[in-house]
């Protein structure tokens, strides 16, 4: 990543500076939150080849188990740096594309599918932190701050998923296609968030919100085509059986 790209990282949404104590730990943070942003990125790239090309399923599994650590790393690096440099659309970001990393990673390791507590906070806090970019959306638009319109489509997009889990929970889980289809939109998700993250602190459009869309329009049809592929009982070379 680029010198300019790190500053505009920095940038993004920024309320105030770092105090002066808090710019080298807010310098060591901010590279390895790049580090574990450029593993995810690479990790979800070669996830979603292996199904596209259909290769062996093991090669899926360990790319998606790189993919989700990277994530975690990410999100234990966000939440500092958001709170360092004081930067809510960070912070809200930052669960929000988390929470899709959990929840695609227990959809895939849950096989049985019944609900945790795990799984009910987690999705009832992305459900309260969706409301609330939501609402910030608004706000930034009454503002004639065109950022709002990100804002408001992410969280949207987060209140749909973590609602349609909180319903999938109340049900008793998922299993089967559905466990396999809920896994494959959580993961993408995720991937959208991370390639979000890449698209916007290295490339400059006006305005702004194209840039910070542009990964949720290219790869929801993939998202997609792949539930519609999964809930007919097809099954990639590999994988073990849908249950």
């Amino acid at each position: 990543m680029t010198r300019e790209a790190m500053v505009r990282l920095q940038n993004i949404h920024v309320l105030s500076e770092p105090k002066e104590g808090a710019v080298a730990p807010y310098k060591i943070l901010l590279i390895v939150h790049i580090i574990a942003g450029f593993t995810a990125l690479t990790a979800a790239a070669v996830a979603t080849m292996t199904k596209t090309l259909d290769v062996a399923h093991r090669w899926h599994v360990s790319s998606g188990t790189v993919f989700f650590w990277g994530m975690v790393v990410i999100f234990l690096t966000a939440i500092p740096l958001a709170l360092i440099r004081p930067n809510t659309f960070l912070f809200l970001i930052a669960i929000l594309s988390f929470y899709f990393a959990l929840a695609g990673w227990r959809y895939a390791t849950h096989r049985r599918g019944s609900p945790r507590p795990l799984d009910w906070v987690s999705a009832s806090v992305m459900a309260l932190a969706a409301g609330i970019m939501i609402i910030l959306g608004v706000f930034l638009l009454s503002r004639r701050n065109t950022n709002g319109i990100t804002m408001m489509i992410l969280g949207g997009i987060g209140a749909a998923l973590s609602l349609s889990d909180i319903r999938t929970l109340h049900h008793g889980g998922a299993q089967g296609p559905q466990r396999i289809a809920q896994h494959l939109t959580m993961m993408l998700a995720g991937s959208i968030a991370t390639i979000t993250a890449f698209v916007v602190t290295n490339f400059t459009v006006q305005p702004a919100f194209i840039v910070w869309l542009a990964p949720t329009v290219v790869i929801t049809p993939i998202i997609i085509g792949w539930n519609r592929r999964i809930r007919a009982g097809k099954r990639p070379r590999g994988m073990p059986e849908l249950s």
